[in-house]
């Protein structure tokens, strides 16, 4: 293992017990206000118009610190990558939301909004340009590094949200557009079954061995990630290798722990460290869960698993909060590295669809974007790592989409 930081978390984690008892349940929160909602979307909005590249895409190698994440090779392809395809999302899900907006009656800020319109469409024209020239190019980072395997994963999400989009065109044309975006989906498939992990499921580093067939341990949190962009691509009409699937599956329930939790990965499941208790895992479980269901599992991921778990990461969102913007990974409490703030909140978001009833979907809903709200910055961005010069637009993605996503549950269709 030739990752430090792994043999300091481990050493770091021997000291700390998790302790039991009964699920955690979070206190009552105060209402969200609908006008507070839409100025925090309006500002990120805004922020994310004013800092795109000239080429369409966000982010950047600049903005280097002391304490730079390893990235050999091509690793700031993936960066930039995933980051531009995250943003996509948001900025397609507004666009989306924006067109079920009334004329009338609309507060001053989503009047603002609308008036974006036309800067918005233009953005995701040119962003949608850049990630139909990228995706398909974009590769193993070197071979120890695996970034790419992020682009690979959320770049299916954003092809699904392009493929939903400009329904209106002729009808010959629209098809044309869907084969064009059905092509890039099996071309991303391809890659990710390409750079799967030997034991099923997917990393993004292989410090060990450096294989053509990664031999990198499995992790749960990538492997999950990767099984929401499949079934993204499975949803638009895309064939995905059942075996494919399973595999990852199968790699997940791996590192399932008795508690619930879920294991870092593959490397760490028989590791009495605190990164795999449950307080750890706050980061992952919301991934792992919306995975599972999005392929069927709901035999694992009954609505009390999903509920306790949703409680828990509202109640013990502290332990994640507290590595919020540390720049060294897995320095903190439970080995939680900062950029699982936000990564936890997104996949938390899309949990609430599952969510049978109505009132948890609402009170859980509040608790997230009150969290969210509370930490927008200055310039209207949210970030919760410093990774170069993308953590404003990935994290700035992640919170438009997961505030988009509890939009329904607050306050109605």
């Amino acid at each position: 293992m030739k990752n430090p930081w792994v043999w300091l978390g481990l050493w770091a984690g021997l000291s700390l017990t998790c302790v039991g008892g009964e699920i955690p349940r979070p206190a009552e929160k105060a209402p969200v206000e609908k006008v507070a909602w839409e100025r925090a979307v309006l500002r990120g909005v805004d922020f994310l118009l004013k800092r795109q590249n000239r080429d369409g895409s966000w982010g950047s190698p600049r903005q280097t610190k002391h304490l730079n994440i390893y990235a050999p090779g091509s690793s700031h392809d993936g960066y930039r990558t995933g980051t531009t395809a995250l943003v996509l999302e948001s900025l397609l899900r507004t666009e989306q939301f924006l067109q079920t907006l009334p004329r009338q009656g609309l507060s001053e800020e989503l009047q603002t909004l609308l008036s974006r319109k036309e800067e918005l469409t233009e953005a995701i024209d040119r962003c949608e340009n850049w990630l139909l020239e990228h995706l398909p190019q974009l590769r193993r980072s070197s071979p120890d590094v695996l970034y790419n395997n992020w682009g690979h994963a959320y770049g299916l999400q954003a092809l699904k949200g392009m493929g939903e989009r400009k329904v209106s065109l002729p009808a010959a044309e629209l098809a044309q557009r869907h084969d064009s975006i059905r092509e890039q989906m099996r071309k991303q498939v391809e890659l990710l079954q390409r750079f799967e992990c030997l034991d099923g499921g997917w990393c993004y580093y292989d410090f060990d061995f450096q294989t053509q067939k990664t031999a990198g341990s499995s992790l749960s949190f990538m492997t999950a990630t990767v099984l929401v962009g499949l079934a993204d691509a499975r949803d638009f009409g895309v064939d995905v290798p059942e075996v494919l699937v399973r595999r990852g599956i199968d790699s997940i329930l791996r590192q399932r722990r008795p508690d619930g939790a879920y294991a870092y990965g593959e490397y760490l499941i028989r590791f009495p460290a605190s990164i795999n208790q449950p307080q750890g895992s706050l980061g992952r479980s919301q991934a792992c869960h919306e995975a599972l269901l999005r392929w069927g599992r709901s035999d694992v991921v009954t609505q009390q698993v999903l509920l306790d778990w949703m409680d828990r990461l509202m109640a013990q969102n502290g332990w994640l909060d507290i590595a919020r913007k540390r720049p060294v990974p897995h320095e903190s409490h439970y080995q939680i590295a900062a950029y699982f703030y936000y990564y936890a909140h997104y996949y938390a978001a899309r949990n609430l669809a599952w969510l049978e009833k109505p009132e948890d979907r609402g009170r859980l809903a509040n608790h997230l974007v009150s969290l969210q709200l509370a930490l927008q910055e200055k310039d209207g961005s949210w970030w919760d790592f410093p990774l170069y010069d993308y953590h404003p637009y990935y994290g700035t993605g992640m919170v438009l989409t997961s505030l988009l996503e509890a939009y329904p549950s607050l306050f109605g269709r």
